[in-house]
């Protein structure tokens, strides 16, 4: 049962902070991506910090290869970071490595924490439930310019998060970005309303915005399952 929930506005700028469990929020796009691949049937999604990396580890794995730069896929990746765009017959039963500009590095330095999953409003209640089973939780928004610049749809994200978590843990004990959060009516609102939604629509995107939010698309969590240098492997969390 949680009783304290903390909310980081951006990723640490140095090591994560210790809790029974993480949530990273890349609303706009990486955590919901990541999301739509599990939930339309990958095996796994390899959250990579660095687009190099990404790339050799797609060619050694025989995986697939996702992401973007600047929201557009760079060249050669199979896939860019669109979940609106996720086709199952492309990705059903096959890794997929992901790199994005924020997403997967935050990914990446959580899962050094301890217990990390990738969240988002396509699976709020999921995660919600799957978070409700640690003491303490962590949300940590992904922010932008690599974390650093504050993200309005991330941080609407985390408050529907810690506003499902707060009704079903009454007394719960929240620091102050929490207890902000919490505050906030209908958050999953302000997703649309963010600059980085804007951003979108004018690379012709607007698909991904709606896609991501809408609350509850999938009954998958993307938990970090392995790890190594500049990775983190995801996978379903066991029901």
């Amino acid at each position: 049962m949680v009783r304290e929930i903390r909310l980081l506005l951006l990723p640490p700028a140095g090591p994560w902070p210790r809790t029974g469990a993480a949530a990273v929020v890349d609303a706009l796009r990486a955590t919901t991506t990541a999301c739509a691949l599990l939930g339309h049937g990958a095996r796994a999604v390899i959250a990579a910090d660095d687009e190099q990396r990404a790339r050799r580890l797609a060619a050694e794995r025989g995986a697939l290869l996702a992401g973007e730069v600047r929201g557009l896929p760079p060249p050669g990746f199979d896939l860019g970071n669109s979940p609106a765009a996720v086709d199952r017959a492309a990705v059903e039963g096959r890794e997929v490595v992901l790199f994005t500009t924020n997403g997967t590095k935050a990914l990446c330095a959580a899962s050094a924490a301890g217990a990390a999953i990738a969240a988002a409003a396509v699976n709020a209640a999921a995660a919600a439930r799957w978070l409700s089973h640690a003491d303490e939780v962590l949300i940590a928004c992904a922010g932008e310019a690599g974390g650093a610049a504050f993200a309005l749809e991330d941080f609407a994200v985390a408050a529907y998060l810690v506003q499902l978590l707060a009704r079903d843990h009454p007394g719960i004990d929240l620091d102050d970005a929490a207890r902000l959060a919490l505050e906030v009516p209908a958050p999953l609102r302000l997703v649309r309303e963010a600059r980085h939604a804007r951003d979108l629509e004018a690379l012709g995107l607007a698909a991904d915005i709606e896609f991501a939010s809408r609350a509850d698309r999938f009954d998958v969590v993307p938990l970090v399952t392995d790890r190594g240098a500049g990775w983190a492997r995801l996978e379903p969390a066991p029901a």
